[in-house]
């Protein structure tokens, strides 16, 4: 009897992250453009959610931007742990940390340069993991102060702080900006209070101390905003966080922007008022942000 062929086993999660590699390769540029949808590996631009998903349709649910740089998820847990505190905050489904995790590290199989992740997760279940370069896209040097009358005090609504996916009226904020002749917004409460930019954190130095706007204000307590006032105060520079008015930004010796996927970046000007050109503690701490997300 002729001696039949070995068959070589295979492994299942092999099999898997090789047919995830083929249907990503579908895109351009396979390793920069891919997504998980609840749990199913598709290329960036052939990912699909049903037109009649609530959570899309509404945006209502949370999501989260993450940096990754050299193919590392900065500080992943953290974000998870602010999606899930989102989605609690407005009486929507916790959700699954370990699966939006096992996405994550999906996409993110063999990516060994810098990108960002956004995930998302809806009142109606749906979760969503994407993949992408970074935007090349100029930095915002010269704010517009725009007012922010959705960002209220935490504890007077439930959203106050919360990170959700109906982000249309910080766009808008961010378009007025522009036709004003800004880079971007920088958004003021109803009550005049400094409060963040449409998808950044703001904060001052003022006679060698950092002032970052208080999150009881209800502004979004960002991971970058965290990394920045830890970074700081590794450094030795003194944080306080409160309620301030423009004026206060104003008179900064250094006015400082950090999100996700940005570098600190120091601004040049806010309502036509020119900020001053040396800006040390911007430099330093652009540093040291920098030198953790690469895990140096």
């Amino acid at each position: 009897m002729a001696r039949g062929r070995r068959r070589r086993h295979r492994s299942p999660t092999r099999h898997a992250v090789g047919q995830a590699h083929r249907l990503w390769a579908m895109s351009g540029n396979s390793v920069l453009r891919r997504a998980r949808v609840d749990g199913r590996d598709a290329a960036l631009d052939a990912a699909t959610v049903g037109v009649l998903d609530d959570g899309f349709a509404r945006g209502d649910g949370a999501f989260e931007t993450v940096g990754v740089w050299d193919g590392a998820p900065f500080r992943l847990l953290d974000h998870l742990q602010r999606l899930a505190a989102s989605m609690d905050a407005a009486s929507l489904p916790a959700p699954d940390l370990d699966a939006l995790r096992a996405d994550v590290e999906a996409v993110l199989d063999d990516v060994s340069v810098d990108a960002v992740v956004r995930v998302y997760a809806t009142g109606s279940g749906t979760r969503v993991v994407t993949l992408e370069a970074q935007p090349e896209r100029e930095a915002p040097r010269r704010l517009i102060s725009q007012p922010a009358p959705w960002i209220r005090p935490l504890g007077t609504w439930a959203l106050a702080g919360v990170k959700s996916m109906s982000y249309l009226p910080n766009m808008a904020a961010g378009r007025a900006a522009q036709a004003a002749g800004g880079d971007d917004a920088l958004l003021v409460t109803l009550e005049g209070f400094v409060a963040e930019g449409p998808t950044f954190a703001v904060c001052w130095m003022r006679d060698g101390t950092l002032h970052a706007p208080a999150v009881e204000l209800g502004v979004v307590d960002s991971i970058s905003r965290r990394s920045v006032i830890e970074a700081a105060q590794d450094l030795g520079v003194e944080v306080v966080a409160g309620r301030w008015g423009l004026e206060a930004a104003l008179a900064a010796d250094e006015v400082l922007v950090s999100s996700a996927v940005r570098p600190v970046i120091a601004l040049t000007a806010i309502d036509g008022h020119r900020l001053p050109e040396a800006t040390p503690t911007a430099d330093q701490l652009a540093d040291v942000v920098q030198q953790r997300r690469r895990g140096r």
